[in-house]
């Protein structure tokens, strides 16, 4: 018994230093295996509205809800740091309303955001960057009459925004994003609005990444 105790120590410590370099082995397999580029889809839910540093008291402005649907790509140069770019269809405008009227204005952008992506860990990345926004239709819907009218010539064909947000990688390929997108260009022009009207809106989306992160 006293013969064999040295034996079992012995065995023991093989064994753990097996596990370990087996341990370190997955560790360098799983690092080797993770793709710098990836990519997936993603859709979701816009909050959106608008604002004017000229708006008038007497305007009222609320809310609309909008979806936003697309994919995108990046890639990871660094541990940390990424870039990423999207396409993305977004629905925009507000709700908006004066003494005369009650009007609901539903704009549809092709958008282009280009982000710089900081990932501290596997789950969680803070991203921000540019996004160019182009306008693909727009349409007013007088809330009293029921009326639709296309509007088109009231905006302008391009606009530029700020965005940034937070995204966390969920297990089975899921990730959730939470952005806002702030309007740098008017997004209205002088054909019916006088003062400059810029595009804000809060994002939700569920994206599902096919590879990557």
């Amino acid at each position: 018994m006293k013969q064999s105790f040295p034996l079992l120590i012995i065995f023991l410590l093989m064994l753990i230093d097996t596990s370990d370099v087996y341990a370190q082995g997955n560790r360098y397999n799983y690092k080797k295996l993770e793709s710098k580029f990836g990519y997936g889809i993603k859709a979701g839910v816009n909050m959106a509205y608008q604002s004017s540093s000229a708006q008038s008291a007497d305007i009222n402005v609320k809310n609309i809800l909008g979806i936003n649907a697309g994919g995108y790509c990046n890639y990871f140069p660094l541990k940390l740091l990424g870039v990423q770019a999207e396409l993305m269809l977004s629905g925009k405008g507000a709700h908006w309303s004066d003494f005369y009227d009650d009007m609901k204005d539903i704009i549809t952008y092709l958008d282009i955001p280009l982000l710089i992506k900081y990932q501290p860990a596997r789950f969680i990345n803070v991203h921000m960057g540019v996004q160019a926004g182009f306008r693909l239709s727009a349409r007013q819907k007088d809330l009293k009459t029921g009326i639709r009218a296309d509007i088109k010539d009231y905006y302008n064909f391009s606009e530029y925004c700020l965005t940034g947000g937070v995204e966390t990688n969920l297990p089975n390929k899921i990730n959730l994003t939470l952005r806002y997108v702030y309007g740098l260009t008017s997004a209205t022009n002088e054909v019916q609005y006088i003062e400059p009207w810029t595009n804000k809106l809060f994002q939700v989306s569920v994206g599902y990444r096919f590879s990557g992160r």
